[in-house]
């Protein structure tokens, strides 16, 4: 049992992150299903980080709010190894292609990214350097360490109830490596754990918010996936998680 959590966890950085965890894990069942588990911790790392940052550079010095977001952004991006970025720009490419299915996802495996792929990531960019420099002066450290929890809860969900959109692709190939059921339970446990701290350091606003705003637009998202990909990719997925911590942070201009 030990193994098969530890292993998990390692997979989890070593997949979704840049952190250099060199160490061979068997990619089996027990440990894909724990790598899944375990995203949500990844998400806080990342989170705690940006608390601490944000802390810092705020609290603790004279930068500007503008700088301190450039700061967040970046480092963000630098521990995810821009993995989820290149999964938005594959997306961008492939939708505003307005090809059928199958070649929209030809041009998602491309490694090239095309013109509608930067825009898409400008826009993405941009849009988080500037809501994160929005909420800067008053937002609470722990609201910013929830977005990334909360977007890799939204993922995992994504990811366990959609279906691949390619049968060879590495979505699908790890979907057939997970204990579906224990997943299920995992994200309902990180779900009421993530609702209680809100309620309690937040308040129920911010809390409401982030409940409503992320299951509204996971099932759309799955809807708008199934519909213009017949499902989810890796790729997509990424997109998802760039998409919802825009989406999460904007909701906090209401209510900061």
């Amino acid at each position: 049992m030990a193994n098969r959590t530890i292993g998990g966890l390692v997979l989890a950085f070593q997949f979704f992150s840049a952190v250099p965890i060199h160490k061979q894990v068997p990619v089996k069942k027990p440990q894909v299903t724990a790598m899944y588990a375990w995203m949500p911790f990844v998400g806080a790392s990342f989170g705690v980080l940006l608390a601490g940052i944000l802390w810092l550079l705020r609290d603790m010095s004279d930068a500007s709010p503008l700088l301190i977001a450039f700061i967040l952004a970046a480092a963000l991006w630098a521990l995810t190894g821009g993995l989820h970025m290149d999964g938005l720009a594959d997306t961008g490419d492939a939708y505003f292609s307005y090809q059928d299915r199958t070649k929209r996802l030809d041009i998602m495996g491309d490694p090239r990214i095309g013109a509608f792929g930067v825009m898409v990531l400008i826009f993405a960019i941009a849009g988080k350097i500037i809501l994160l420099a929005e909420l800067i002066p008053n937002v609470p450290l722990f609201a910013i360490a929830a977005v990334p929890i909360i977007s890799r809860i939204g993922l995992v969900v994504l990811f366990n109830t959609a279906n691949p959109a390619k049968k060879d692709g590495l979505a699908a190939y790890f979907k057939n490596l997970t204990d579906h059921k224990l997943l299920y339970i995992s994200m309902s446990a990180w779900s009421v754990l993530m609702v209680l701290a809100l309620l309690l350091i937040c308040g129920w606003p911010i809390a409401l918010a982030f409940v409503l705003a992320s299951v509204v637009a996971t099932v759309l998202y799955k809807k708008w996936c199934e519909k213009n990909f017949g499902g989810v990719t890796g790729d997509l997925l990424g997109a998802f998680v760039e998409g919802m911590e825009l989406l999460l942070w904007g909701m906090l201009l209401f209510f900061v």
